[in-house]
């Protein structure tokens, strides 16, 4: 059971045009670097609101549902799957929801998961977003998978309920970015070393591989992560800066584990 997974950092912002540019260029260079699946971060398709924009109404709907067609044929004409963040609009729901949509290597949306654990600003107080309200697994080659977004690092919950159900790989994005130097130094750096460290303490007390793919924009609070089973750091990318990595794992190979003979108690 070997799976080859990129992932994915770029300058995710409001302008939608140059966030489907940056998203095709990595689609197309994950698949000749020969990987399975490409992982992007949070809301990276239509940029976050209260961040990059302040107004939902203000949405081109159209533009991102083009953009988001024209990447699910190229995943089809490249066979690869793809995880990408972007809103869905649902007609008699206010809010859109915050969601990472699975495309498979046929290009069909294979799962959609909505962002459950809102943070209380932007999100919550504003009310940009709407809460989802279950976990989505899936497989690719055999190896079954789940999704989570960015603040949800904070509940054990999750991570213990896909366990429970035999996910082995998470991908889960990330919008830590757009910082000022100056709130980066203040609080930025320190909640980055915060979220990372939380990070590897969720793969390690579950025993799973975790994909972390945050936005490079800066200033950007820490850079994209791929963590194995033990906790430990299989590769990073540099912060504020866009890129991809590759990462080939292997699911039959053994780490520490020593809380592998009672977890399931």
């Amino acid at each position: 059971m070997i799976l080859n997974i990129a992932t994915v950092q770029h300058s995710v912002g409001s302008d939608v045009e140059a966030n489907f540019v940056s998203i095709m260029k990595y689609i197309r260079q994950a698949k000749h670097e020969k990987a399975d699946i490409v992982h992007f971060p949070e809301c990276n398709l239509s940029g976050y609101a209260g961040i990059d924009f302040d107004d939902i109404a203000t949405v081109d709907v159209d533009l991102l549902d083009r953009s988001f067609n024209k990447i699910r044929t190229l995943a089809k004409e490249i066979d690869i799957h793809v995880i990408i963040g972007s809103h869905h609009f649902v007609s008699d729901q206010e809010r859109p929801f915050n969601s990472l949509f699975l495309i498979n290597n046929k290009g069909e949306i294979q799962a959609r998961y909505d962002k459950r654990h809102l943070t209380q600003a932007p999100e919550f107080d504003h009310l940009y977003y709407h809460p989802g309200s279950q976990s989505i697994m899936f497989d690719v080659k055999g190896v079954k998978c789940g999704l989570l977004i960015c603040h949800e690092w904070r509940y054990p919950e999750f991570y213990r309920e896909y366990l429970k159900q035999g996910v082995r790989l998470i991908f889960q994005s990330f919008y830590d970015g757009s910082l000022t130097t100056e709130q980066y130094l203040k609080e930025g750096k320190e909640l980055g070393d915060l979220i990372t460290g939380g990070m590897r303490g969720n793969a390690a007390n579950n025993y799973m591989w975790i994909s972390v793919s945050n936005t490079s924009r800066k200033e950007s609070c820490y850079p994209s992560l791929v963590l194995r089973p033990d906790g430990s750091v299989s590769g990073r990318l540099a912060r504020n800066r866009s890129g991809m990595m590759i990462t080939k794992i292997d699911f039959e190979k053994k780490y520490a584990d020593p809380s592998r003979k009672w977890r399931g108690m």
